[in-house]
């Protein structure tokens, strides 16, 4: 029998804005030498869905007046008959971006088919092998949920044991129960977290004023006006020991990153011809445990906006600087959780009719507060997902989603030494060789912030 679990506060304004907006999922793929055998991938699916649940879940049908969504978790016995969403093409008959925007830009109904869906590419992998291409929507799990349920299929697929959380996850939601507030006094205590709320709200609302700079468009004539683009890039082995070594002390490996994608958006601007005046990323951060950083998998992120101003970005060390002060604030677990419990402060009667209308303040005037880009970085990843357990034959794409507002979204993951970058790209914006080059752009900006250290 199913298992009903209230959809949290995080799930449900992300399910909301992927309703009145654009898809809101992750990109999982991977490219392989094997050859996919369909039954077993179906199998593997089943099989990691029991040890992460979510991703084999529905939501329960609900009714404008209700005030929340409730997930419909399987138990072991239903799992067995779970029949995933699994395309299979071959290479010739469509493209591999044709098939990217069919895995990825559709949206999901979660009140008719579960939060995953994949889709094979027959000898659009390595050497003739074939392509996965799995979407996960981002109500169910966020990056490390996604990690973890893509590296439990590969193992369940090559027949190996799934390794075990540390926790399960009906104990994972506890998480966010630590999070909510006893009282609306509690939220605005101004020793602790209230004044995180209000700095928080003060500078989204500032964004109205300031406006972040958008992307400048590149694109050919007949390029579509809808769907997404990918690129990918591996960071240079010198540069890659350059940014783990000899980096400034208090910036990270991320604030480089970050740094390389402010100074990036900002010459590929002045190339086009447009002004980025203040630049600013969105930066998810894991509000999870630090012993349960990748325990878990499901939706335990919340966003934060780094931003930049010109006079930062006349000097590399300095927008670096200004970054990973910026960082070093918003990854405090107490300040990350700040939103949600903003969020638990309205009264659970609100009728979903009222919630699923909140979006719309994103359109129009809303649209000043979305972020230029998204960068996600999941960090030194235990394990590669790989079908066939030869890591070093596979590629990993990994991306955020990314949506008219912001439509560059960088994944980044790490790996044996080894710094990838996959990029998710709105077609309107950029054309295939144009996103070619920003790709480049933004390596040249990583290269650039580190030879100022």
């Amino acid at each position: 029998m199913s298992t009903s679990v209230p959809v949290s506060m995080i799930e449900e304004a992300v399910y909301h804005i992927e309703q009145k907006h654009t898809s809101w999922n992750i990109q999982a793929e991977v490219e392989t030498t094997a050859t996919i055998d369909i039954d077993q991938l179906h199998e593997a699916a089943r099989t990691a869905c029991k040890h992460h649940p979510i991703v084999g879940a529905k939501m329960r049908s609900a009714t404008i007046a209700d005030s929340r969504y409730v997930w419909e978790l399987p138990d072991e016995s239903e799992i067995e008959d779970i029949e995933f969403d699994i395309e299979v093409f071959d290479a010739g008959e469509i493209t591999v971006e044709e098939a990217q925007n069919r895995a990825y830009f559709q949206k999901f109904d979660l009140t008719e088919e579960r939060p995953m869906r994949a889709l094979v590419l027959r000898g659009a992998g390595i050497d003739g092998g074939d392509r996965l291409l799995v979407s996960l929507h981002h109500s169910a799990v966020d990056g490390v949920g996604t990690l973890q349920f893509t590296q439990a299929v590969c193992q369940a697929y090559r027949g190996e044991p799934l390794w075990q959380d540390s926790v399960s996850f009906a104990e994972s939601r506890e998480w966010l129960d630590d999070l909510e507030p006893s009282s609306i006094l509690d939220t605005f205590n101004f020793l602790d977290d209230g004044i995180d709320v209000i700095d928080k709200v003060a500078r989204q609302l500032q964004n109205t004023v300031d406006e972040p700079a958008r992307i400048a468009e590149d694109r050919e004539p007949d390029d579509p006006d809808w769907g997404w683009r990918f690129t990918r890039r591996v960071l240079d082995d010198d540069v890659t020991d350059a940014v783990v070594n000899d980096r400034p002390d208090g910036v990270s490996v991320n604030d480089v990153f970050l740094t390389g994608l402010h100074l990036g958006i900002e010459r590929w601007n002045e190339d086009h011809g447009k002004r980025a005046r203040k630049i600013s990323t969105m930066m998810p951060i894991n509000i999870r445990p630090d012993d349960h950083f990748y325990s878990a998998s499901g939706m335990y992120t919340m966003f934060e906006s780094i931003h930049t101003r010109k006079k930062h970005r006349a000097d590399p060390m300095e927008a670096a600087r200004e970054i990973a002060e910026q960082t070093s604030r918003v990854k405090d677990r107490d300040r990350a959780s700040a939103p949600y419990k903003l969020m638990r402060m309205f009264p659970d009667e609100v009728p979903l009719g009222i919630k699923q209308e909140l979006p719309e303040l994103l359109r129009g005037p809303g649209h000043r507060i979305w972020d230029t880009a998204m960068l996600t970085n999941v960090g030194k990843i235990p394990v590669m997902p790989s079908l066939s357990g030869d890591d070093g034959r596979e590629r990993p794409w990994f991306t955020p989603p990314v949506w008219k507002g912001t439509p560059v979204g960088v994944g980044v993951a790490t790996y044996g030494g080894q710094v990838t970058f996959t990029f998710r790209h709105r077609r309107e914006v950029l054309g295939q060789d144009a996103a070619e080059r920003f790709s480049d752009y933004f390596l040249d900006g990583i290269a650039e912030a580190i030879d100022a250290a």
